[in-house]
Order: structure tokens, then sequence, then C-alpha cells
């Protein structure tokens, strides 16, 4: 998160818990609508690189075990003027640290910004941490000790400059590790898609198919049977992320359901309702039992990784991977499907002068052999995007990291 991606906050005034869900540019909207459709999420307001909403515990909860696109969870503790270190120093050492982590506990803290005299991340970070055990100190006698690979609690505090002079934004990571990490991935290929974007490639297709509906359906009602899922394609597989992620939003498999998130080592953490929350979201997927999800790779070592992720996510019986080159492809049924495909785009991995053949492979593959399909391809690199010769008919800009990437559709009839 850099110092301008979260809009000024407004100050912590009331006694309902504050967060933040940050995301990347562009996928705010799909974060706040997963957001508006989950019970007790109150107050969302879209910002920059962030959305910001209000609710219980219940509320914190589900944001992190049902978003797909957001890559972290804050918690607001407060949102002070900092005009130097004893600004900060003094917000930080007022806050209630006690209820979240014991003295025999553990934190770290995560700095980004600047502010006057703050102008390096990890004196920032330093003088947090002191503002915290100075306050463990002075009322306990003994202090929390710092791990900074798994803390209790990892704080993390934005420096940023507003209309009336700079201020600190406070929070903890509920989630901690980031939430692009679901617990499937076994490993990565060369250049691995991040599971956050591969959802939001997946949710901004639009496509009820793909499950890219609002989560309220998932968390309000009860599933129903459902028919045969549509064909999903992936020419390009790769690692299997877009695959993983089509087939979790497909079936409305919550993609927090396999891992643990930072607010479980809180002081205040409640496993009571917790445990009800992973009940709710396990009795809302879908059951499927015939093959949907289809990729093919000419890599070996690719589709050995697919496999293992794919099997990991719990889609393994679901899918069916295959080893051929990008121009013998065939749709795996007479029934027409969605094709998801992120072919590589030179900045990582292939030379650009080689992938130009691999990206007009795609399109005469994709015109000749995909009629009914509708086929969304992903790139950062639009000279090759060019060499597909297809005329999309959406586009939608969708970041990678800092590379500006686009979604484009294509109607093969």
């Amino acid at each position: 998160m850099t110092p301008a991606s979260v809009a000024r906050p407004a100050a912590v005034a009331s006694t309902r818990p504050r967060y933040l869900a940050l995301c990347a540019r562009h996928t705010e909207p799909l974060v706040a609508a997963e957001l508006l459709s989950l019970p007790e999420v109150a107050d969302v307001e879209v910002r920059t690189g962030a959305v910001s909403f209000s609710g219980p515990l219940g509320a914190l909860y589900r944001a992190n075990l049902y978003s797909r696109c957001a890559s972290r969870i804050l918690r607001v503790l407060g949102d002070y003027p900092c005009e130097g270190p004893a600004d900060l120093y003094d917000a930080v050492r007022r806050l209630p640290w006690e209820e979240f982590v014991s003295v025999d506990g553990t934190l770290a803290v995560s700095a980004m910004g600047e502010a006057p005299g703050l102008a390096n991340s990890m004196f920032t970070a330093l003088k947090t941490k002191d503002a915290v055990v100075d306050r463990f100190r002075e009322r306990q006698g003994r202090r929390p000790d710092i791990d900074p690979q798994r803390p209790d609690v990892r704080v993390n505090v934005q420096l940023y400059e507003a209309t009336r002079g700079h201020r600190c934004l406070v929070s903890l990571d509920s989630s901690d590790p980031p939430l692009y990490q679901r617990g499937y991935r076994q490993q990565g290929g060369l250049a691995p898609l991040k599971e956050t974007l591969a959802a939001a490639i997946v949710a901004q297709t639009g496509e009820e198919a793909l499950g890219a509906t609002p989560m309220s359906e998932a968390v309000h009602t009860a599933p129903p049977h459902m028919q045969r899922p549509a064909t999903v394609v992936d020419l390009c597989c790769g690692s299997g992320t877009l695959l993983s992620e089509a087939g979790l939003s497909m079936l409305r498999m919550a993609p927090g359901l396999s891992r643990n998130f930072g607010f479980m080592r809180w002081r205040d953490f409640d496993g009571m309702l917790w445990r009800k929350l992973q009940a709710e979201a396990r009795s809302q997927i879908r059951p499927a039992r015939d093959v949907f999800l289809f990729g093919s790779d000419i890599d070996p070592r690719a589709l050995r990784t697919a496999s293992q992720n794919l099997q990991a996510a719990g889609l393994g019986r679901l899918s069916r991977l295959v080893r051929c080159d990008l121009r013998d492809a065939e749709p795996p049924s007479q029934q027409p499907g969605i094709v998801l495909c992120n072919p590589p785009y030179g900045e990582r991995m292939g030379d650009e002068r080689e992938l130009i053949e691999l990206y007009r492979s795609l399109g005469d593959t994709l015109k000749r052999r995909f009629v009914g399909y509708r086929a969304y391809v992903y790139t950062a690199n639009l000279h090759l995007a060019r060499q597909i010769g297809l005329r999309p008919s959406a586009r939608h800009v969708l970041w990678n990291g800092m590379l500006e990437g686009r979604l484009l559709r294509f109607d093969l009839y």
C-alpha cells in the first residue's frame, strides 16, 4: 500500500469498529460489491486502493472468509494528526493494545508513507513499537516480544498528507498473511498469477455462470442443487490459478475456508462465532459431480503444478488437464462454455518476439475451434493483444502489481 493508495479516512468517532479492505487499483467496485452482500457489513465507502466499512466482529470475520478480490482487511484503531515523531508516539501510546495482545504475546509493525521527521519506514516502525511496549511497561511492568514473521498482532501504520496537514492511520492487520494466500497453492509456476487478481478476472467478467454475482446468494440463502456447471477452459493454464479461482467461485466455496487469519491470534477472538461462520460457509457449497474445469499447457511441469493446486483446492476430481500445443487445442465438449486465459506477455517470462506467434495462434484457435464460446483474455502487453486478431467486445483495466493490464472479452460466433 503506497501513501496515496488510501484516501483520507474519517476519524474514528463511534464505538462501531471501522475496517479497510485493501485492494488493487480498479478492483474497488468488485470488493465493495463483495462487502455489500455480507450480513452485518455497514457504511461501505469506496476509496482509492481500499474500501472502508464498519460492523461487529462478524463483519470482520466474514470479510476475510468470503472476499476473493481484497488483499488485506485492516481494523482501524485511529486516525490522528501527525506532524512529527512525537505526535506518532503519543497517538500510538494512547491506544488500548492490551485488548488485542497480552504481555506474553508477540507483535510486529509494518509502516509506510512519510510525514515530517518520519521519512524512513523503519524509523516509523521503531517509533510505533516503542510506543506500544512503553504502554505495556507502564501498566504491567513487562512488554510483548517482537516477531516479524508470525506475530500475534501485526500493527499497520500509514502516514499520508491531507488537506489540513499530515496524519497517521493506525490499524491491525486482521488477515496476516495476505488474502491471496488461500492455502491451496502447493507450488507456483515461472510467473504465477496472484489468486486475488485471478478472482478479480473472474468477477470482472460478470458471468453468472462463473459465480460473478453478489455473494448474498452464498450467505443469505441455501444453495440450489446445481445443474451441470458451465464448461470453463484455460488454454494456457500454467499453475492453474485461473481455473482454481473460477471453480471456487462457481461452487460458492469461500476462499478463506482452508486457512488461518491474523484475527485468530488476537485476545478478543471469538472462536465460537468463527466456527459458526465456517459451518455457514460450508453449508453453502454447491455440489458438482462432473468435470467442468479444463486446462491445457505445453509445459508438463506447469501441468503437474496445476494438478497439485487444483487437488489442494478441492477441485481435483472436477478438473481435467492435458498437455498440448495451443494450436492443437480442441473444445472439451459440444456445449459451448467460457474460455479464461492469461497467456505470458513478456514481462517476466517469454520473449515478446516469440510470443507474437503464440498470440496469433490463440486468436486463430479461438476463431476456428471455439465458436459459440465467450473468451476472456488477460494481458499487460497491448501490442501482443493486438496479435490475437479479434475485435474485443469489452475491455477492463486490471492492474498486476505495477503493470496495467487489460481483460479483453471476445464473443466467438
